[in-house]
C-alpha cells in the first residue's frame, strides 16, 4: 500500500492522519500482540511510522481510553518509552503513520452493522477490521494455564471466566463465518506457514517486507508455558493442548465444550481436527465421580 494517506476524517484530533488504520478484535492468549507488532513491521512504504493502541475501552474512543501506547519509527521499531506525555510519544511517529487500535476480549459488529467499538469514529476511518484468533485447543488451553497463575482465583473463579470467553470465542468464529467486512488472521497458521503470512500481507494491501515471525513478545506476561523463551522458533504455542493434557480443570472443561453440540457444530468450519478430537472425546471419556449420598437426619 502506498500512496497519499487516506482521507480519515476522525484522526486528525490525535495529531496525526494515518495512511492505514486496522481496528483489531481477539481473545486474549491469540498471538495478538506478535501479529500486531508484525503488521507494523510491514507498514506501507510511505508510512512516517507506527501508533499503536493496545487495549482499548469497547464503546469509548480508542485515542484517550487505552490500555498502553506503543510508538514505531520508520524502521518499524518499538521506540523506548520516555518520561513524556503520550501526545508527544505520538508525535514522534510523523504525520501519516499506520495506526493500529486493538480491543481484547470482544468481537465486532454482525456483518453489515456500522462498527460501535471505537466511539467517535466512523467505519471510514479504519482501512480493515482484522479478528485474530486461535484454534480452540491451544486457546483455552493457553488460557486456562495464565489464569491458574492467578493467586487470586479459585476454581469457580476460573471455570466462570472461561466459560464467559468461551461465549465471546464462540462469537468471533460466528463473525468469521459471516466473512464480509474483515480480515481473519489464524494464529496457528501464521506461526506455521511463511505462505500463510505473505497471503494475509497481500489480502491487507500491506508490504511483504518481513515475512519472520519477529520476536517473543511480552504483553500479558509472554507466553504462559515458556517464560524464558526469547526466540520464536523455540515456542510451542501450537502444541499447547499436550502441555495441558492431564490437567483435571482443562479435562473438565474440554469435557462440557465436547457435550455442546451447538458449539461443535460452530467450530467444524473452522478447526474441523479439533472438533474430531473433542468428539472422541465425548464418545470416551467418562466422569468418575459420584457425590456421596445426603447423611439422614434424626
Amino acid at each position: 500500500m502506498t500512496g497519499t494517506a487516506q482521507t480519515l476524517t476522525r484522526w486528525p484530533q490525535a495529531g496525526f492522519t494515518p495512511v492505514c488504520a486496522f481496528q483489531v478484535f481477539g481473545m486474549r492468549r491469540s498471538g495478538n500482540h506478535a501479529i500486531i507488532d508484525w503488521l507494523m513491521r510491514n507498514a506501507p512504504d510511505d508510512a512516517t511510522g507506527g501508533v499503536f493502541f493496545n487495549n482499548c475501552k469497547f464503546g469509548k474512543n480508542p485515542q484517550r481510553l487505552y490500555g498502553s501506547l506503543d510508538i514505531y519509527d520508520t524502521s518499524y521499531e518499538v521506540l523506548p518509552h520516555k518520561d513524556i506525555g503520550d501526545a508527544a510519544r505520538i508525535a514522534q511517529a510523523g504525520a501519516a503513520p499506520m495506526a493500529v487500535v486493538s480491543y481484547e476480549d470482544r468481537m465486532p459488529q454482525p456483518a453489515g452493522q456500522p462498527q460501535r467499538a471505537s466511539n467517535g469514529m466512523a467505519d471510514a476511518d479504519f482501512s480493515q477490521q482484522i479478528i485474530i484468533y486461535r484454534s480452540f485447543l491451544n486457546w483455552s488451553a493457553s488460557l486456562l494455564a495464565k489464569i491458574k497463575k492467578n493467586a487470586g482465583y479459585g476454581a469457580t473463579d476460573r471455570m466462570r471466566i472461561m466459560a464467559l470467553a468461551f461465549a465471546t470465542y464462540v462469537q468471533g468464529l460466528d463473525r468469521i463465518a459471516q466473512a464480509g467486512g474483515l480480515t481473519p488472521v489464524c494464529y496457528d497458521d501464521w506461526m506455521t506457514s511463511e505462505d500463510y503470512r505473505a497471503a494475509t500481507l497481500k489480502k491487507l494491501g500491506l508490504p511483504q517486507r518481513d515475512l519472520s515471525r519477529g520476536k517473543v513478545q511480552r504483553y500479558g506476561g509472554g507466553s504462559s508455558f515458556q517464560k524464558k523463551a526469547t526466540e520464536v522458533a523455540k515456542l510451542n504455542s501450537v502444541a499447547r493442548d499436550a502441555d495441558m493434557a492431564d490437567d483435571p480443570e482443562y479435562q473438565i472443561l474440554l469435557w462440557t465444550a465436547a457435550h455442546d453440540l451447538a458449539f461443535m457444530e460452530r467450530l467444524i468450519p473452522h478447526f474441523e481436527q479439533d472438533a474430531e478430537r473433542l468428539a472422541s472425546l465425548a464418545e470416551t471419556a467418562k466422569l468418575h465421580m459420584k457425590l456421596p449420598p445426603r447423611e439422614a437426619t434424626p
